[in-house]
């Protein structure tokens, strides 16, 4: 029987000294999943969950970890942001323990199993949602006593060759999926360390209240599938009041791909939030979907509690929003855009630098952000391009470009105008990527300018911050915002006039 398991989240390492790089980030709510289903099967297993973002000295940590709990099997997970320091952990365990079967699993190793395998990283990967998988590999470990390579949704190196399995059927009833084990994270860990919705970690719990999304979003990791699977609103409400009663937390922030639909099912969900329970805080950082925003549904959010929301637009080109998958309804997303940012602490996605992007289609996305003055933090990136997605095969790479995405995905993507941009598209000719590094500097002047640092904005979306926030909270917001820990009193009262 496999009675220890060590699951370890790959966050960025920290960058220097005790200064954590890691600014936003949430509790590692996909290895507690696995832990609490593990569990539910093998109550006997036991569990430890790393989370890097915790750690200034994370491999230090694991070192510690290894020695003391002496796991019997470890899994890690991690974005593909992360993945140069999810190799070198792997790395790192491997050479510590080199019998303990590592399994790579999450958006990362969903997508790269195949180098991961051939470079000898991890043993096996997990393809996909993890939970049901994960529990017929901790069965078949314990029966034959080595890792087994027949297992669906997994991918093995089998006679030095990749073998990727049948595909695993989603879970239909995810009602039936305990609650992620939350007793096997110490929330205070995270003490310093805000998540994407501008919250503090230390202080929120994260709900996961649907998996999978019905767009095919070209960056989107697609994890939990095409087909939305929804908790019941009794199911998602249940776990919300646990951690109200069992650890005060009235913070709440949804991680759903696509909360709002289907639209009736989020409906229902957030009416039994305002009812049951009553001054909880909703916030919904993933990206809902703009233009699938009603009245009524914005009426809702304000009755639960909502305090933030998301919402991705990414172009404002309809070609390149059939190009990427998305497919936003522009007009129906503007009407949604403007009565949201008004009612809610707002951020706003956007995105240049798609293949066959124009100057002038990039510069109209930037147009249309500063069409939203109550936008509380509109948020422009460059397109990254990653080996084995969609747009890195739309491209077709020669063995030069392929080497140079390669050494680009090692370096940190800065969008700043004195700084070196980094960008993809300096690699191949105009007729693939027309736009280039200096025209992503001009466009970021024209960002900051009429949209990042507009003087209308910033008051305007100041009003809104006064809704939900008190003082010392909205300093902290700017000081996320403009990453400048000491932001003060003084400078938002010089930056309101």
């Amino acid at each position: 029987m496999v009675r220890r398991i060590l699951l370890v989240d790959v966050d960025l390492p920290a960058s220097d000294g005790n200064e954590m790089s890691v600014y936003y980030t949430h509790h590692p709510i996909g290895l507690l999943y696995l832990a609490s289903s593990v569990k539910a099967r093998f109550p006997e297993t036991e569990f430890r969950v790393f989370h890097t973002a915790t750690s200034t000295k994370p491999l230090d940590d694991i070192k510690d970890i290894l020695n003391t709990f002496e796991p019997e099997l470890v899994g890690l997970r991690a974005l593909s942001i992360a993945k140069q320091f999810f190799n070198e952990t792997a790395v790192f365990i491997k050479s510590l323990r080199p019998l303990v079967p590592v399994i790579g699993g999450g958006p990362y190793p969903s997508v790269s199993y195949a180098e991961l395998l051939s470079g000898g990283f991890i043993d096996m990967a997990v393809i996909g949602e993890g939970e049901a998988t994960f529990i017929e590999i901790v069965s078949k470990i314990s029966d034959r006593g080595t890792c087994p390579n027949d297992i669906d949704g997994t991918a093995v190196l089998k006679n030095g060759l990749v073998k990727v399995n049948t595909a695993r059927k989603p879970i239909e009833d995810v009602d039936k999926i305990p609650f992620p084990d939350y007793s096997l994270i110490h929330i205070s860990d995270y003490s310093g360390i805000e998540n994407h919705a501008l919250q503090k970690s230390s202080e929120c719990a994260f709900i996961l209240s649907s998996r999978g999304c019905p767009y095919a979003c070209f960056y989107c990791h697609q994890l939990f599938g095409r087909k939305i699977r929804r908790r019941s609103a009794a199911n998602v409400v249940a776990e919300m009041r646990a951690h109200v009663d069992l650890r005060g937390i009235h913070n709440f922030v949804f991680l759903d791909d696509v909360f709002n639909l289907p639209a009736d099912a989020a409906k229902s969900l957030l009416r039994l939030i305002a009812v049951e329970l009553p001054g909880v805080k909703l916030n919904f950082p993933n990206g809902l979907r703009t233009d699938r925003l009603d009245d009524e549904l914005i009426d809702l959010f304000s009755a639960a509690g909502t305090v933030e929301m998301a919402l991705a637009i990414e172009t404002a080109t309809p070609r390149l929003q059939r190009l990427i998958g998305k497919n936003l309804d522009l007009v129906k997303a503007e009407k949604a855009i403007e009565e949201a940012t008004r009612r809610f602490i707002t951020r706003l996605f956007f995105i240049v630098g798609f293949p066959g992007e124009t100057f002038d289609e990039a510069l109209n996305t930037i147009r249309m952000a500063a069409r939203f003055p109550y936008a509380a933090q509109p948020m422009l990136s460059v397109l990254r391009i990653y080996q084995n997605s969609p747009f890195y095969q739309q491209l077709r790479p020669d063995e030069a470009q392929a080497r140079a995405i390669a050494e680009q995905e090692k370096k940190q993507l800065h969008l700043e105008m004195f700084d070196e941009v980094n960008f993809y598209g300096d690699f191949f000719p105009a007729d693939k990527v027309p736009l280039k590094s200096p025209d992503l500097k001009e466009l970021l002047y024209l960002w900051m300018r009429d949209v990042f640092i507009n003087p209308e904005r910033i008051k305007k979306s100041h009003s809104v911050l006064l809704k939900h926030l008190d003082g010392e909270q909205i300093l902290e917001f700017y000081r996320s915002v403009f990453n400048k820990p000491a932001f003060s009193s003084k400078e938002l009262e010089k930056l309101l006039r």
